[in-house]
């Protein structure tokens, strides 16, 4: 900084003297510090007036990276076409495209069988003498009818109704759940939704929920995976603590044993390896 301020020091006297009238001498430019000093060239002086800026142009953030729409070549795969729909959709947001230049644009991206498709609905509407297709949402109903089927949505309704838990975590089962509504593109309250997702869960799981208030499906989706949380941790403790026996308070029964018998003994034969009494002969 003390640098830069003598050479505008110098630059100021230099132009005092041109002024008063006498021959200018020769001033040798100051050699230029290169990254470093550009950061000090907002530095102006407040007594002549005089700011040296930067002649590089400011380049903002969100333009350091490109955003595109991606090519779409005509798959028979629907969740494919739903996701690149969806893909589109989102850059048409962030970049503000204007409505007449929509069509055009997603135009140019399609490839092989979706452009000799296009290219086929233009050339018909020219020959029955209708006008092209300017918005949108009508060039996006044309695409859904030829790349989405139709049973599509009837199946994707069909296993969201069947949907139930059963093995699955409270999380995989919320992530296919949703999917299912985004494919089925159920117009239903809030309310008609929630019913749908706990009707679905555990009843162990569901029960517990339903003891709680919840306003949204994320709340409920969250309390659920909570409750699942804890049932899993109360699991965990009661196999880890040793079962105690309990200790008894009342008094066993009476037993009553039966009397022995008087036994008599028989005629062991004679062993000699353990003190056993021979029977006395009978006398004759």
């Amino acid at each position: 900084m003390k640098y830069l301020q003598q050479q505008l020091g110098q630059l100021l006297n230099e132009r005092k003297r041109w002024r008063q009238g006498s021959s200018s001498p020769r001033i040798e430019e100051a050699p230029v510090g290169g990254r470093e000093e550009e950061v000090q060239r907002g530095y102006s002086s407040s007594e002549e007036g005089i700011s040296v800026r930067s002649p590089w142009p400011r380049r903002e953030a969100h333009l350091d990276f490109r955003v595109d729409i991606p090519e779409f070549e005509g798959q028979l795969d629907p969740d494919h076409f739903l996701d690149w729909l969806q893909i589109v959709e989102r850059v048409f947001e962030y970049k503000d495209i204007p409505d007449d230049k929509k069509v055009k644009l997603v135009a140019l991206k399609l490839r092989k069988y979706a452009s000799i498709w296009w290219q086929n609905i233009v050339s018909s509407r020219v020959r029955k003498g209708k006008g092209k297709i300017r918005t949108w949402l009508k060039m996006r109903e044309k695409l859904k009818s030829k790349f989405l089927p139709s049973h599509y949505i009837q199946d994707n309704y069909l296993k969201l109704h069947r949907l139930r838990q059963g093995t699955k975590s409270v999380e995989e089962y919320t992530r296919e759940f949703e999917q299912l509504l985004l494919k089925c593109d159920l117009r239903e309250d809030d309310s008609q939704t929630m019913v749908r997702f706990l009707s679905g869960l555990n009843e162990n799981i569901a029960h517990v929920v339903e003891l709680h208030p919840y306003a949204t499906l994320d709340e409920l989706s969250s309390l659920a995976h909570k409750v699942e949380q804890q049932r899993k941790t109360k699991g965990k403790d009661l196999t880890s603590k040793p079962t105690s026996r309990p200790f008894p308070t009342q008094k066993p029964p009476y037993f009553n044993p039966k009397p022995q018998t008087a036994h008599t003994p028989r005629n062991t034969p004679y062993c000699p390896s353990q003190p056993h009494k021979r029977n006395p002969k009978p006398q004759v």
